[in-house]
Protein backbone atom coordinates (compact mmCIF):
# COMPACT_ATOMS: atom_id res chain seq x y z
CA UNK A 1 0.00 0.00 0.00
CA UNK A 2 2.91 2.46 1.02
CA UNK A 3 4.71 1.51 -2.15
CA UNK A 4 1.72 2.29 -4.47
CA UNK A 5 0.61 5.84 -2.71
CA UNK A 6 4.41 7.16 -3.17
CA UNK A 7 4.28 6.09 -6.88
CA UNK A 8 1.02 8.02 -6.70
CA UNK A 9 2.91 10.64 -5.28
CA UNK A 10 5.57 10.52 -7.66
CA UNK A 11 2.88 10.64 -10.74
CA UNK A 12 1.24 13.69 -9.32
CA UNK A 13 4.65 15.54 -9.13
CA UNK A 14 5.70 14.57 -12.50
CA UNK A 15 2.34 16.03 -13.43
CA UNK A 16 2.59 18.90 -11.25
CA UNK A 17 6.19 19.79 -12.93
CA UNK A 18 5.20 19.10 -16.15
CA UNK A 19 2.32 21.76 -15.79
CA UNK A 20 5.20 23.83 -14.38
CA UNK A 21 6.96 23.90 -17.39
CA UNK A 22 4.31 24.01 -19.82
CA UNK A 23 3.14 27.16 -18.06
CA UNK A 24 7.34 28.48 -17.81
CA UNK A 25 7.54 27.76 -21.37
CA UNK A 26 4.16 29.61 -22.76
CA UNK A 27 5.25 32.52 -20.37
CA UNK A 28 8.71 32.63 -21.62
CA UNK A 29 7.24 32.69 -25.75
CA UNK A 30 4.90 35.44 -24.13
CA UNK A 31 7.70 37.42 -22.86
CA UNK A 32 10.18 36.86 -25.47
CA UNK A 33 6.81 38.13 -28.46
CA UNK A 34 6.31 40.51 -26.74
CA UNK A 35 9.89 42.02 -26.14
CA UNK A 36 10.29 41.51 -30.06
CA UNK A 37 7.09 43.22 -30.62
CA UNK A 38 7.73 46.10 -28.84
CA UNK A 39 10.98 46.85 -29.87
CA UNK A 40 9.75 46.56 -33.73
CA UNK A 41 6.93 48.84 -32.85
CA UNK A 42 9.84 51.01 -31.03
CA UNK A 43 11.90 50.85 -33.51
CA UNK A 44 9.25 51.87 -36.52
CA UNK A 45 8.08 54.80 -34.45
CA UNK A 46 11.53 55.81 -33.93
CA UNK A 47 11.79 55.94 -38.05
CA UNK A 48 8.29 57.67 -38.65
CA UNK A 49 9.72 60.05 -36.27
CA UNK A 50 12.84 60.71 -38.69
CA UNK A 51 10.85 60.25 -41.86
CA UNK A 52 8.50 63.40 -40.25
CA UNK A 53 11.46 65.32 -39.46
CA UNK A 54 12.76 64.94 -42.63
CA UNK A 55 9.68 66.09 -44.61
CA UNK A 56 9.36 69.04 -42.16
CA UNK A 57 12.91 70.15 -42.74
CA UNK A 58 12.29 69.78 -46.51
CA UNK A 59 9.19 71.63 -46.39
CA UNK A 60 10.90 74.20 -44.81
CA UNK A 61 13.83 74.57 -47.40
CA UNK A 62 11.35 74.76 -49.87
CA UNK A 63 9.40 77.26 -48.31
CA UNK A 64 12.86 79.68 -48.38
CA UNK A 65 13.59 78.80 -51.30
CA UNK A 66 10.17 79.97 -52.76
CA UNK A 67 9.95 83.06 -50.55
CA UNK A 68 13.83 83.54 -52.14
CA UNK A 69 12.84 83.48 -55.21
CA UNK A 70 9.72 85.59 -54.94
CA UNK A 71 12.25 88.45 -53.60
CA UNK A 72 14.77 87.48 -56.35
CA UNK A 73 11.74 88.43 -59.12
CA UNK A 74 11.18 91.63 -57.59
CA UNK A 75 14.71 92.88 -57.28
CA UNK A 76 15.16 91.50 -61.16
CA UNK A 77 11.78 93.23 -62.55
CA UNK A 78 14.18 96.92 -60.36
CA UNK A 79 17.41 95.89 -62.33
CA UNK A 80 15.97 95.20 -65.44
CA UNK A 81 13.15 97.81 -65.61
CA UNK A 82 13.65 100.25 -63.26
CA UNK A 83 15.97 102.73 -65.26
CA UNK A 84 16.38 104.49 -68.46
CA UNK A 85 19.99 103.88 -68.59
CA UNK A 86 21.58 99.98 -68.42
CA UNK A 87 24.20 99.27 -65.74
CA UNK A 88 27.49 100.06 -68.00
CA UNK A 89 25.75 103.65 -69.45
CA UNK A 90 23.78 103.24 -72.53
CA UNK A 91 20.07 102.74 -73.24
CA UNK A 92 18.07 100.48 -71.43
CA UNK A 93 15.96 98.47 -74.50
CA UNK A 94 15.64 95.19 -75.04
CA UNK A 95 15.91 96.11 -78.76
CA UNK A 96 18.44 93.25 -80.33
CA UNK A 97 19.42 95.22 -82.92
CA UNK A 98 21.50 97.62 -80.55
CA UNK A 99 25.42 98.09 -80.31
CA UNK A 100 27.24 98.65 -76.83
CA UNK A 101 26.85 100.27 -74.32
CA UNK A 102 23.07 100.28 -75.30
CA UNK A 103 20.91 96.81 -74.86
CA UNK A 104 18.93 95.56 -71.76
CA UNK A 105 20.31 94.87 -68.17
CA UNK A 106 19.65 90.84 -68.00
CA UNK A 107 21.60 90.65 -71.95
CA UNK A 108 24.64 92.15 -70.49
CA UNK A 109 24.54 90.14 -67.59
CA UNK A 110 24.51 87.11 -69.58
CA UNK A 111 26.95 88.28 -72.10
CA UNK A 112 29.30 89.25 -69.41
CA UNK A 113 30.43 85.93 -68.26
CA UNK A 114 29.49 83.60 -72.06
CA UNK A 115 29.02 79.88 -70.20
CA UNK A 116 30.31 78.57 -73.47
CA UNK A 117 34.40 78.72 -73.89
CA UNK A 118 34.81 79.79 -77.46
CA UNK A 119 38.31 80.90 -77.84
CA UNK A 120 37.65 81.66 -81.73
CA UNK A 121 34.53 83.95 -80.94
CA UNK A 122 36.75 85.76 -78.39
CA UNK A 123 39.65 86.74 -80.76
CA UNK A 124 36.90 88.17 -82.84
CA UNK A 125 35.22 90.37 -80.28
CA UNK A 126 38.80 91.73 -79.46
CA UNK A 127 39.39 92.24 -83.28
CA UNK A 128 36.61 93.85 -83.77
CA UNK A 129 36.60 96.40 -80.61
CA UNK A 130 40.65 97.18 -82.44
CA UNK A 131 39.41 97.89 -85.68
CA UNK A 132 37.03 100.23 -84.30
CA UNK A 133 39.71 102.14 -82.69
CA UNK A 134 41.75 102.41 -85.66
CA UNK A 135 44.49 100.06 -84.43
CA UNK A 136 46.73 98.70 -86.93
CA UNK A 137 48.69 95.13 -87.87
CA UNK A 138 47.01 94.13 -84.52
CA UNK A 139 47.88 90.52 -83.44
CA UNK A 140 46.07 88.82 -80.25
CA UNK A 141 47.71 85.57 -78.41
CA UNK A 142 47.23 83.44 -76.14
CA UNK A 143 46.20 79.95 -75.55
CA UNK A 144 43.08 77.76 -76.65
CA UNK A 145 42.53 75.50 -73.99
CA UNK A 146 39.28 73.97 -75.55
CA UNK A 147 40.51 70.31 -74.65
CA UNK A 148 41.27 71.46 -70.85
CA UNK A 149 38.48 74.07 -69.57
CA UNK A 150 35.29 72.38 -69.09
CA UNK A 151 31.93 74.17 -70.05
CA UNK A 152 29.74 71.78 -68.66
CA UNK A 153 26.94 73.32 -66.66
CA UNK A 154 27.27 72.37 -62.84
CA UNK A 155 25.56 73.32 -59.47
CA UNK A 156 28.91 75.27 -58.15
CA UNK A 157 30.30 77.24 -61.34
CA UNK A 158 33.21 79.13 -61.03
CA UNK A 159 34.89 82.14 -63.61
CA UNK A 160 37.81 80.59 -65.33
CA UNK A 161 40.14 82.95 -66.56
CA UNK A 162 41.45 83.70 -70.11
CA UNK A 163 44.84 85.36 -70.23
CA UNK A 164 45.70 87.63 -73.67
CA UNK A 165 48.33 89.36 -75.12
CA UNK A 166 47.48 92.28 -77.58
CA UNK A 167 49.63 94.19 -79.91
CA UNK A 168 49.22 97.33 -82.78
CA UNK A 169 50.50 100.17 -83.34
CA UNK A 170 47.85 103.78 -83.35
CA UNK A 171 48.01 106.96 -81.64
CA UNK A 172 47.82 107.91 -78.14
CA UNK A 173 44.11 108.99 -78.52
CA UNK A 174 43.61 105.69 -79.97
CA UNK A 175 45.07 104.05 -76.96
CA UNK A 176 43.00 105.86 -74.56
CA UNK A 177 39.98 105.09 -76.58
CA UNK A 178 40.51 101.36 -77.16
CA UNK A 179 41.20 101.63 -73.05
CA UNK A 180 38.04 103.15 -72.25
CA UNK A 181 36.39 100.29 -74.74
CA UNK A 182 37.68 97.23 -73.21
CA UNK A 183 36.77 98.81 -69.80
CA UNK A 184 33.16 99.41 -70.40
CA UNK A 185 32.63 96.42 -72.74
CA UNK A 186 29.62 94.19 -71.74
CA UNK A 187 31.98 90.79 -71.58
CA UNK A 188 34.65 91.82 -68.58
CA UNK A 189 38.36 92.85 -69.63
CA UNK A 190 40.90 93.75 -66.60
CA UNK A 191 44.16 95.31 -68.62
CA UNK A 192 46.77 93.98 -66.20
CA UNK A 193 49.44 95.90 -68.07
CA UNK A 194 50.09 98.94 -70.17
CA UNK A 195 53.39 99.33 -72.26
CA UNK A 196 53.33 101.60 -75.24
CA UNK A 197 56.38 102.97 -76.90
CA UNK A 198 56.51 105.63 -79.86
CA UNK A 199 55.34 109.08 -80.61
CA UNK A 200 51.99 110.44 -79.83
CA UNK A 201 50.66 110.04 -83.59
CA UNK A 202 52.34 106.52 -83.83
CA UNK A 203 52.45 104.42 -81.26
CA UNK A 204 53.35 100.74 -80.82
CA UNK A 205 51.05 99.03 -77.74
CA UNK A 206 51.11 96.27 -75.78
CA UNK A 207 48.64 95.74 -73.60
CA UNK A 208 48.24 92.26 -71.29
CA UNK A 209 44.58 91.26 -70.36
CA UNK A 210 42.54 89.10 -68.55
CA UNK A 211 38.77 88.08 -69.24
CA UNK A 212 36.28 85.11 -68.21
CA UNK A 213 33.67 82.58 -69.07
CA UNK A 214 31.39 80.73 -66.32
CA UNK A 215 29.95 77.16 -67.00
CA UNK A 216 25.86 77.96 -66.56
CA UNK A 217 24.34 76.64 -63.56
CA UNK A 218 22.27 73.77 -63.04
CA UNK A 219 19.89 73.04 -60.49
CA UNK A 220 21.15 70.19 -58.55
CA UNK A 221 17.94 68.02 -57.04
CA UNK A 222 19.02 65.10 -54.55
CA UNK A 223 17.38 62.49 -52.54
CA UNK A 224 17.81 61.32 -49.28
CA UNK A 225 17.33 57.79 -47.60
CA UNK A 226 16.04 58.06 -44.65
CA UNK A 227 17.14 54.74 -42.12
Amino acid sequence: MKTQELINKKLKTSKTSSNLVAVVAVATVVTVFSLVSAKTLFSQAAYQKRVLDARHQALRQLEANIGAANTLKQQFDVFQNGNQTNIIGGKNSTDTNLQPPDGDNARLVLNALPANYDFPALLSSIAKILGNNGVKNPTITGTDESDTLDSTPTAKPEAKTITLEINGTTNYKAVRSLIKDLERSTRPFDVTKVDIKGSESNMTIVLNVNTYFQPALTLDLTTKEVK
